[in-house]
């Protein structure tokens, strides 16, 4: 099985980008990713005082090594496309070590049209508490730093600006599957379905919006005017907190 890596900002395209590629046979692009979720817990066990009793770190770390093949073999498929912060120094520690020819897909949008798009969806009481949030502990503050830590650990990546996919999406889905080695399915943009895999689909009604519905019957960048949802106040503080990609 091949592991591969989808590092994406929020709001960038992530859950329609798994959806066409899921047409392929041959790969499978998972939702948020729960494996991370698992490393921590693993390592946690390291903290534990069980082990720490009788410290046998073999045994821990087999579980990690072994974990993406487990994880994923009720799949039956030769591709794996794996979707988190997988750039954060911990994880690309550890997947250095598990994965020799490291590949990242990195899906990125201007951090402001994100920003307005998580108001734009949350409606949040206080829009300098979400984007605050989001920017210092949040999910698109992790997916910055393990973008930009990608870029700068010289990582094997393609870059996929949030406008370019949805106006050519055959074209980088095709680009994807050249970069990756994955045998290439012409996909059908008139029968795109709600992202699933085997049938499992996104639960939203934990989160506080509707993140993960996309349009079936069209693609279309949703076009958000920032200024109609962040104050300029927002606006000055985070302009200049865009990823910096190598020339």
């Amino acid at each position: 099985m091949n592991i591969y890596f989808l590092t994406g900002i929020p709001r960038a395209g992530n859950t329609l980008f798994g959806s066409i590629m899921n047409q392929n046979q041959n790969v499978k692009v998972s939702a948020n990713s729960t494996v991370p979720v698992l490393i921590d817990n693993i390592l946690a066990t390291k903290d534990h005082k069980i082990y720490q009793n009788f410290p046998d770190h073999r045994l821990v770390d087999n579980v990690i090594e072994n974990l993406f093949e487990n994880y994923y073999a009720p799949l039956n498929v030769d591709n794996i496309i794996d979707r988190g912060a997988w750039g954060l120094d911990y994880l690309l520690s550890i997947t250095k070590h598990l994965i020799k020819d490291r590949k990242y897909i990195i899906l990125y949008r201007p951090i402001l049209e994100v920003l307005a798009s998580f108001v734009k969806l949350e409606k949040p009481d206080s829009v300098h508490k979400l984007c605050d949030h989001l920017m210092t502990d949040g999910i698109l503050i992790q997916s910055i730093n393990s973008i930009q830590n990608i870029i700068n650990s010289n990582e094997q990546y393609k870059v996929i600006h949030y406008d370019d996919f949805v106006n050519n999406p055959i074209f980088y889905i095709k680009d994807t599957c050249e970069f990756l080695n994955i045998p290439y399915v012409e996909p059908n943009l008139s029968n795109i379905q709600q992202f699933d895999i085997d049938g499992c689909v996104y639960d939203d009604t934990v989160q506080f919006a509707d993140f993960h519905t996309i349009r079936t019957n069209e693609i279309k960048k949703s076009h958000t005017n920032i200024g109609d949802y962040l104050p300029i106040d927002i606006i000055n503080k985070y302009k200049d907190c865009e990823v910096k990609f190598n020339d």
